[in-house]
């Protein structure tokens, strides 16, 4: 549990060996007391000579209690007078002459009065070298807080342990690689104390909730309390009495909440008590201050403790806050059917079906308890929809067919036409996406439209065409399906029909090239559904943002990316409170796309081995986009075998957004292996394919890719059907790349140069170093050479490997994160590399997050801490 505490052991064996010692502060489980064992390990023991003290709630209530063990005359009956001299003779005793004696104090914020006096005496005296441990957040005697203020001893934090000391604990105690989700999960419901995370990646291995899967270790399951930290939670929550703990029950049910509602349950006195213990934290949010447990274990072990009573009568609380002033989104929305349901109190079929839609991805087992009452109160066709798409995502798929089967049946018997379509759809949308069979369920959504039209059901009609156009998108054919959400969108449909067909036009626009109007249509659908507030799921919201992310991605060197949720992982959401505690973090799939682009393949690799494994799940719609990115950035990074692994286990089938992605994975991987004249074959097939489905984008890169599997004759080749295509596309960054393309075929080592010196500007330092490289074997002056052989040692030094990588920091967070630590603002780096001052802002804040600072001040020395 040393992990990720090199410096903090470093400084306080110093402390010992140089100085009178040190007084290590922290929260409980962050691991004081072992630091404290690793330190005096350690000491040269002909020099240096320990003895342990350990203070405790039973000897705080006996006058030098914690000294027991030091006064051979027992301390009942020993004057106050003579403590002083009788602890030294017994350290002499213990330790020997010649040896200096190091006191051991653990836990000192529990030692009694005269305890701490007789401490803080010998230290001022310099009779020992002392190493106190304490909790920081609760009182402790004065004499103690004295040995830091007054006696000169080094008062060292010891602060949680960031996310990639998690990262590096979880590995080391696995014996191998653990995914980039999994750590961000371990530190998010461990708040970073390492006695919680070791115990919690112990408990995980022994019960099968951490796996093997896509050669790294997986957390596939919810949390749990494990055995060896229940007491210690259970210790602290005893502390806090009925109303903190009627206060952190509310939390626990409900998420982050607003400040007013948690003060409802407890005084205003009592939640700033809990938030100096350090069991709950606040934090501004747009208007109103939020309040958070310290960790969601703690939430954990609130609700495994909690009675049946107390839930019914803080959902309640909570149930009856929320009628009183509702809010549009966030924990809310999500939980206010659960809360109404653990509170016995009635809640209409509607309610539940929308709860149900809203915990999906979050909590899809309470999706399916709250969709199955909707069932049973007459919710109908929608009912079971919710109830389908809950069972799905648990990897219950006959189940979800069944379900909806005997939904259609229903509505066939009582005579309702428009809850048949409904369902017909809801089957079609199975089939499609389950089945992975969109052209048959496409065939099925065509009947399904005639069927309603002819019925004059227009609801019915536009949903099936809404469903169809998705269905023809994620087939591969994004041209027809531009088309038809024009011509569906003419028709008025309802709003939401109108919603996913508009998302599907901006992913559609981007895949033919459109790129411009497609970020123009994704910021009116985004400002549209943040306008709409409670009516729109945030999985909509999430999927608006992230359609928008798409459009901007070809367009700007570093664009910003949607979030999700790290405990399901699958789907974007929007950035509101999520009611499980947890903080968002960046979708895998888009995330791990968006680094391959800018040439950083290991981080690209580790997201993407997330986004196969999430999108395994469910309805995964991006699996094949999963599968087909890793495998071909596997083979790019010279791992062919594990690439074909991949394309074996998780094969690129017919629901893929991208048309033409098999044959372009199989081709990279025909490559790494050296079959470049396979690979070029593979890569026609699939330019023919993106050709056809009216992708120009598409096209576009796979002819650049195409282009340099042969960098003397590729270029060549392949130059006249990029300017073509280069006509349809308006996306800057694969333009440039094009254009680049181009260059390598006009053989001027100048322009060539000019054209990789855009290609880093634009974060593309893959490609960037395909031109630099190929200018180095074509350089014709000395001059030349010079200039090849510097742009590609630097855009070396920007892959991966140099120290804020290391730390986790895309290429892009790095650049900034130095600018930061340098003492630039906001603002002078925004103008420094041509981007908006937002954009630099939400790099610098994941930067701080993956380096566990929270100023400029602190950039530089975790920097170089990193190196």
């Amino acid at each position: 549990m040393l992990t990720g505490r090199d410096g903090l052991l470093a400084e306080a064996r110093t402390a010992l060996v140089r100085a009178d010692g040190a007084v290590l502060l922290g929260p409980p489980g962050v691991g004081r007391t072992a630091l404290a064992r690793a330190v005096v390990a350690d000491l040269p023991p002909r020099l240096f000579a320990e003895v342990w003290i350990t203070a405790t709630e039973a000897s705080k209530e006996v006058p030098f209690g914690a000294l027991g063990r030091l006064l051979t005359g027992g301390h009942p009956a020993l004057h106050p007078a003579l403590v002083h001299s009788t602890v030294l003779a017994a350290l002499a005793e213990r330790c020997g002459s010649g040896r200096t004696p190091v006191l051991v104090v653990d836990d000192a914020h529990l030692l009694d009065g005269p305890s701490a006096g007789v401490l803080l005496g010998l230290v001022q005296a310099r009779a020992v070298r002392a190493l106190v441990t304490a909790r920081s957040g609760v009182p402790a005697p004065d004499a103690v807080v004295a040995l830091w203020k007054d006696a000169g001893l080094s008062r060292l934090l010891v602060p949680p342990l960031t996310e990639d000391a998690v990262g590096a604990l979880a590995r080391e105690r696995l014996a191998g690689p653990v995914s980039r989700s999994t750590t961000e999960l371990l530190w998010q419901w461990t708040g970073g104390l390492p006695q919680l995370a070791a115990a919690l990646i112990d408990h995980g291995r022994d019960v099968g909730a951490l796996v093997r899967d896509t050669d790294q270790w997986r957390w596939r399951a919810g949390l749990a309390v494990p055995v060896q930290v229940a007491d210690l939670l259970d210790r602290e929550l005893d502390r806090v009495g009925r109303s903190g703990e009627d206060a952190l029950a509310a939390l626990a049910l409900g998420g982050p909440l607003p400040l007013s509602v948690v003060e409802e349950a407890a005084s205003p006195e009592l939640v700033a008590d809990l938030e100096q213990l350090g069991m709950v934290r606040s934090e501004q949010s747009d208007e109103q201050v939020l309040v958070r447990l310290r960790h969601p274990m703690l939430g954990a072990a609130v609700r495994r403790r909690m009675s049946p009573a107390r839930r019914r009568r803080v959902s309640a609380a909570l149930l009856a806050n929320s009628r009183r002033a509702p809010s549009t989104r966030g924990p809310y929305a999500m939980a206010s059917a659960l809360w109404a349901v653990h509170a016995g109190q009635p809640v209409g079929p509607q309610e539940l079906i929308r709860s149900a839609s809203l915990c999906l991805y979050a909590d899809p087992a309470a999706s399916e308890q709250l969709a199955r009452r909707a069932w049973e109160r007459g919710g109908g066709a929608r009912a079971a929809i919710a109830l389908g798409s809950a069972l799905v995502e648990q990897g219950r798929t006959a189940e979800a067919y069944e379900a909806l089967v005997a939904a259609g049946r229903h509505a066939e018997a009582t005579g309702d036409p428009a809850a048949q379509v409904t369902v017909g759809v809801a089957l079609a949308g199975h089939r499609a996406w389950v089945g992975r069979e969109p052209r048959r369920a496409y065939d099925d959504l065509r009947r399904l439209r005639a069927d309603a039209e002819a019925a004059g059901d227009l609801a019915g009609r536009a949903e099936a065409a809404a469903v169809a156009v998705l269905v023809q998108l994620f087939g591969g054919q994004a041209a027809r399906a531009l088309a038809g959400a024009r011509d569906l969108l003419e028709q008025a449909p309802p709003p939401g029909a109108q919603l996913r067909v508009t998302l599907a036009s901006v992913a559609a626009l981007v895949l033919t090239g459109r790129t411009e109007e497609a970020v123009r249509v994704g910021r009116a659908v985004v400002e549209a559904v943040e306008r709409a507030g409670s009516s729109a799921l945030p999985y909509a919201r999430g999927m608006a943002g992230a359609a928008l992310a798409l459009a901007e991605l070809w367009r700007q060197p570093t664009p910003t990316g949607p979030v999700t949720d790290p405990a399901a992982g699958r789907w974007p959401l929007p950035p509101d409170p999520l009611v499980s505690g947890l903080s968002h973090t960046a979708w895998p799939v888009f995330d791990g796309y968006a680094q391959r682009v800018s040439g950083d393949r290991a981080g690209a690799i580790s997201r993407l081995r997330d986004a196969v494994a999430q999108q395994a799940g469910g309805e995964g719609l991006f699996r094949s986009e999963a599968s087909g990115w890793l495998a071909v950035t596997l083979a790019e990074d010279g791992r062919p075998d594990e690439a074909e692994t991949v394309l074996r286990e998780h094969p690129v089938d017919e629901v893929a957004l991208v048309p033409g992605l098999g044959p372009w994975a199989r081709a990279a991987v025909a490559v790494a292996s050296g079959r470049r004249a396979r690979a070029g074959e593979l890569m026609d097939e699939a330019i023919v394919v993106a050709h056809a489905s009216g992708c120009w984008l598409v096209e576009l890169g796979y002819l650049i890719y195409a282009a340099h599997l042969d960098p003397v004759a590729g270029p060549a080749r392949y130059a006249d059907r990029i300017a073509e295509a280069i006509g349809h596309v308006d996306a800057e960054r694969l333009v440039t790349a094009g254009r680049a393309v181009i260059a390598l075929a006009g053989r001027n080592p100048t322009v060539m140069l000019e054209h990789a010196h855009r290609l880093m500007d634009m974060n593309m330092t893959g490609e960037a170093l395909k031109v630099a490289d190929e200018v180095g074997r074509r350089a014709g002056t000395a001059d030349s050479a010079r200039l090849a052989v510097d742009l590609r040692t630097r855009l070396r030094a920007a892959v991966p490997g140099d120290p804020a990588r290391v730390a986790g920091l895309t290429v892009r967070e790095a650049q900034i994160a130095g600018f930061a630590a340098r003492g630039l603002s906001d603002r002078e780096i925004a103008e420094q590399l041509v981007l908006s001052v937002r954009t630099v802002q939400t790099h610098l804040g994941r930067a701080y997050r993956k380096l566990a600072v929270t100023s400029r001040r602190e950039l530089s020395d975790a920097l170089r801490l990193a190196a």
